[in-house]
């Protein structure tokens, strides 16, 4: 009887060649770790930080101050002691949204550290504006000298630094990206959150939708949204003179919507009046007659501030990731901004779109459970040529 030859060396070297090939092709072939390197990011993200696979099997980053030109800026390093530039994998800056707590916000600098861990120089730049919640051109200065800082230390002949904007910063990195001293350099755009026309944004805060239908879908607007514009916005806006009673009216509608502020409202001169009407207004059908009744100035400072001028300059690759449910942002303003980046014309990069059920604002949330697993997939590519394009590809 002929003895059987024995299967396990076979499987052996099946098995350790297939643990060569993830070991060396990954190194000579950056885009083959890039799906492994988008779960790790992403079981971080949706996880938190404590738990995160990269914080268990990854050296702690380093955080580095640094403050120059009159700016404040955190870089982020892997870990592991000094490295020339070149040992990073690429260099991305980070610009934070409307929040009080500014580039040291929690959420920031956990998302900084895990690029960090990843490989990745990081820098978070101080932006004063959205740390106040309102528009500073000065913004898109301080991105534009942060990026080049960063430009100059880390990037590398096929590798350029690009810009991730949160939210409303993608106004002011927009405007810094469309800057000619940025233009050619900037290897590609992240929008998280991101808009494209503020006056449909302010639509959205105040009426929840346009004309008699909901915003694409977006979900329910966070009504102290519409407050906190006017609250931040006052010098701007040109009403600075009456302060003290739009503050009085803005703080009793934050506390609750439905407050009788007539009082106050009336000692205040027309046009102010008319600007109230407009943020207090919920009819869809009335938007555009209130916004026409106001001010020049205040339509021209929205205008301004959406990104119609900023986004034809610039020829950067795109990816524009939108929560189906974001209520301060409806999904809408990032559809039509990948749709207006699409039209760049020639020489532009590609535009990569993604709106996603388990996405709130810039926050995981939403969505049913198997729903996340399955569009985990999704997630999973997107995260993987974002990867692909910070290293170059």
């Amino acid at each position: 009887m002929p003895q059987s030859t024995p299967r396990w060396p076979r499987r052996l070297c099946l098995g350790l060649v297939a643990l060569a090939l993830l070991l060396i092709v990954p190194r000579y072939y950056p885009p083959a770790r890039h799906p492994v390197d988008a779960a790790f990011l992403l079981q971080a993200l949706f996880a938190g930080e404590d738990v995160a696979w990269l914080k268990r099997w990854t050296s702690p980053p380093r955080r580095l101050p640094a403050d120059f030109e009159g700016l404040r800026v955190d870089l982020y390093l892997p870990g592991g002691g000094p490295e020339p530039p070149g040992a990073v994998r690429g260099c991305i800056l980070l610009a934070h949204g409307m929040t009080d707590l500014g580039r040291r916000d929690p959420r920031l600098a956990a998302f900084a550290r895990n690029l960090a861990r990843l490989g990745f120089a990081v820098g978070v730049p101080e932006l004063p504006g959205m740390r106040q919640f309102r528009a500073d051109r000065e913004d898109a200065g301080r991105i534009s000298k942060s990026f080049l800082w960063m430009d100059q230390k880390f990037s590398r002949p096929g590798t350029a630094c690009g810009l991730f904007a949160f939210s409303f910063a993608a106004g002011p990195a927009m405007m810094a990206a469309a800057r000619s001293r940025l233009k050619g350099r900037t290897g590609y755009f992240i929008g998280l959150g991101a808009y494209y026309d503020l006056k449909a944004v302010l639509r959205h805060l105040t009426t929840g939708g346009r004309d008699a239908e909901p915003a694409f879908p977006g979900g329910p607007p966070v009504r102290v949204g519409k407050w906190l514009f006017l609250r931040y916005n006052m010098g701007i806006l040109g009403i600075g003179a009456y302060r003290i009673e739009l503050e009085r009216i803005v703080r009793a509608k934050i506390a609750d919507e439905s407050a009788d502020v007539s009082t106050s409202v009336g000692r205040l001169p027309e046009r102010f009046r008319r600007l109230l009407a407009l943020i207090e207004n919920r009819d869809p059908r009335r938007f555009e007659a209130l916004f026409g009744a106001q001010s020049g100035p205040m339509r021209a400072m929205l205008e301004e501030w959406s990104l119609r001028a900023a986004l034809p300059k610039t020829r950067m690759s795109m990816f524009l990731l939108h929560g189906r449910s974001d209520p301060f942002v409806p999904p809408s303003e990032s559809v039509r901004l990948a749709a207006e980046a699409r039209r760049r014309g020639p020489g532009a990069g590609g535009v990569h779109l993604m709106v996603a059920e388990s996405m709130s604002h810039v926050d995981p949330g939403g969505g049913t459970r198997w729903g996340r697993y399955l569009e985990g997939i999704r997630l999973l590519g997107f995260v993987s040529r974002v990867l692909t394009a910070m290293e170059g590809g």
